[in-house]
């Protein structure tokens, strides 16, 4: 990447879910936490809303974040908990080293390993985020 280029920046594609046949819903209702689980037994309005719950409330219980979950969940997470709102790999690999680091958790968090997890997804619907993506998020 040379210097004119920005850092891609990844977010959760809701595209993605619909293009494959699968539910968001369903993914990330299985994430929320228990209180906001029975609230939200059915789908709220929009995704927007269920972002803001992850936001203000899911992301801050004890076990969202967990030291056994695989490196792509707690990216899922973090996108989750961060609103869907696109973020830099440098953003991402700073805020995981921050949280792997609490726990003493050393995995590979470096630029060049987020970027082939965030490029070779097939399950999160993780994608670049581009100008045309804008209106999709």
């Amino acid at each position: 990447m040379n210097s004119t280029e920005s850092e891609p920046s990844y977010f959760i594609d809701l595209k993605w879910y619909e293009e494959k046949g699968r539910s968001f819903f369903t993914l990330a209702q299985s994430r929320l936490c228990p209180s906001c689980r029975a609230k939200y037994a059915s789908p709220p309005k929009s995704d927007a809303k269920l972002f803001t719950v992850f936001r203000d409330c899911c992301s801050k219980a004890e076990d969202f974040f967990s030291p056994n979950l695989p490196l792509r969940e707690v990216i899922f997470r973090l996108l989750l908990s961060n609103g869907n709102k696109p973020l830099e790999l440098e953003q991402i690999r700073a805020k995981l080293a921050e949280w792997l680091l609490s726990t003493g958790d050393n995995r590979d968090v470096s630029i060049p390993t987020l970027n082939r997890i965030m490029d070779d997804d097939r399950y999160y619907g993780f994608r670049r985020y581009s100008t045309e993506e804008a209106n999709n998020i």
